[in-house]
């Protein structure tokens, strides 16, 4: 067992969030992140390492939490004092880790038992030749552009779609810079995918935070077409020589790698050679098979839909709900009914989902906190029937009509006073209009566009997960205090009722 399983279970079994932990160390969450997925591990002479067993035994208070973890360590709890506790624990941890003062030691004993080797270098008879290969050239920042276009063009010249491969962590000034090529690197990918091409993108999480929802936001018009797969490689990595590389298997290949950010005098390469399209591919592959899913976007109305709300709802964990509108798990089954009827939707598998849905909902308030944010019920809007019914699942824009939302209403302040876990908040601005975000501590989140194009996006990636928990808590913290006060709330509730009533 490693360092990042040894603090995985102990974060578990205590349930203590990255946030916490990070805050109690007085480091960034992105950091417990990196330690809990392996992609970071402390030294063992790291202060870092004390102040988490430190933590751990002061916070282990019930008798089943410590008998766990001297199990765990393969100790007895008995007459241990926290102190004790503490180094054992300390001591458990740095286990499997290699001290670095002892690395610096082994390594002074090469150097000083180092002999210089006798054989000289002999030259081969004839000199070996590598094979000769057609290929273009393109040299700075500009050709750099010119080439990636022109893959994409030849992409575009097949008569049936394949799969994209595309990867890089260089910097996405490259492709952003010029407003105009951005718009046409952009266009012409988009119009890949609605041609059928599958594209798979890998991208950087050891890229800035905000750099890579720039990225991200860049590429959406490609994500709204349900056509692309994005991941990310967990293995965190320093970079000073970056690369970029697409592949379209059987087509072409597209390669450049440059030291750091200086790009301006650097080559980069076009193939059509199928030998070496082919060994790209292989490569891109083996790559793929090390990453891990950034988001999954599932087809609206589809079984991995379904699936990804029903399990995302089942995780027992504290969360937070923003949206402009009223949440299917406090909706009756009776308005459902008439909903789906209204508008001639079979029935029978979003009934299912609704009541696993609501049951997952209510088992996990009766433990958990749940944060619902919306704005103040527009009127207008109800009575003209404009308030979207948050339903993507039924791959339809559905509205309520004004009974149906009231019925709604009257549901959802019901559960407000019924459950002390279940907090509502009203939000005198506007949340993010026909957009639902939905983030768990150390689970995931949800991200559904209601209005037309319909999608939905499931992200877990530590840091993207933190970015959208900091995003709700920041959020949260600048409501007023009346806001979030729970009478005032089903007060003001109950008024609105009253006036459509």
């Amino acid at each position: 067992m490693n360092f990042a399983q040894r603090l995985n279970l102990l974060m578990n079994l205590l349930e203590i969030s990255n946030s916490v932990l990070a805050k109690a160390l007085s480091v960034d969450p992105s950091l417990i992140s990196r330690w809990r997925t392996g992609a970071r591990t402390p030294s063992k002479d790291s202060p870092y390492l004390d102040r988490i067993a430190h933590y751990v035994s002061h916070h282990a208070k019930l008798d089943f939490q410590k008998n766990a973890i001297c199990s765990l360590i393969g100790v007895k709890l008995e007459n241990l004092s926290e102190d004790e506790f503490s180094q054992i624990l300390k001591s458990w941890l740095v286990e499997p880790l290699v001290s670095n003062a002892k690395l610096v030691e082994d390594l002074l004993s090469k150097i000083e038992i180092f002999k210089s080797p006798q054989r000289t270098f002999e030259k081969t008879d004839p000199i070996l030749a590598g094979q000769k290969i057609n290929c273009e050239v393109f040299y700075s920042i500009e050709g750099k552009r010119k080439g990636a276009l022109k893959f994409f063009f030849l992409v575009a010249e097949c008569k049936f779609p394949g799969e994209l491969f595309l990867y890089s962590d260089e910097h996405i000034s490259w492709f952003t810079e010029d407003k105009t090529y951005m718009l046409q690197l952009a266009n012409t990918v988009i119009s890949l995918a609605k041609l059928g091409w599958k594209v798979n993108m890998v991208h950087t999480v050891s890229r800035d935070v905000s750099e890579m929802m720039k990225a991200i936001e860049f590429w959406l018009p490609l994500y709204m077409t349900g056509s692309v797969v994005p991941y990310y490689n967990p293995r965190y990595r320093e970079h000073y020589f970056r690369r970029t590389l697409f592949v379209a298997p059987k087509v072409a290949a597209f390669l450049c790698t440059t030291f750091e950010e200086s790009q301006k005098e650097t080559p980069s390469f076009l193939f059509t050679e199928q030998q070496i399209i082919d060994l790209m591919a292989m490569e891109y592959e083996r790559f793929l098979k090390s990453c891990q899913p950034l988001m999954i976007i599932p087809q609206i109305g589809s079984e991995e839909m379904f699936s990804l709300l029903e399990g995302f709802e089942e995780q027992p964990m504290a969360g937070y709900i923003i949206s402009d509108g009223l949440p299917l798990v406090t909706m009756p089954g009776s308005v459902l009914e008439k909903i789906l009827k209204r508008n001639r939707i079979e029935p029978d598998r979003i009934f299912s989902h609704w009541r696993k849905r609501s049951a997952s909902f209510e088992k996990n308030l009766k433990s958990c906190h749940q944060v619902h944010v919306c704005t103040m019920p527009d009127l207008e809007k109800v009575r003209s029937g404009k308030m979207i019914v948050e339903l993507p699942e039924s791959s339809f824009e559905l509205h309520y009509d004004e009974d149906e939302y009231v019925e709604h209403l009257a549901s959802t302040i019901e559960f407000i006073k019924e459950y002390e876990n279940y907090s509502f908040y009203l939000s005198q601005r506007n949340v993010t209009s026909n957009v639902l975000v939905s983030v768990k501590d150390q689970t995931g989140v949800i991200v559904i566009k209601k209005d037309s194009p319909i999608r939905l996006f499931a992200i877990n990636q530590p840091d993207m997960t933190n970015a959208f928990y900091c995003y709700a808590e920041d959020f949260i913290h600048r409501l007023p205090q009346q806001c979030k006060d729970r009478s005032c709330v089903i007060e003001q509730l109950e008024s609105v009722l009253k006036e459509l009533l």
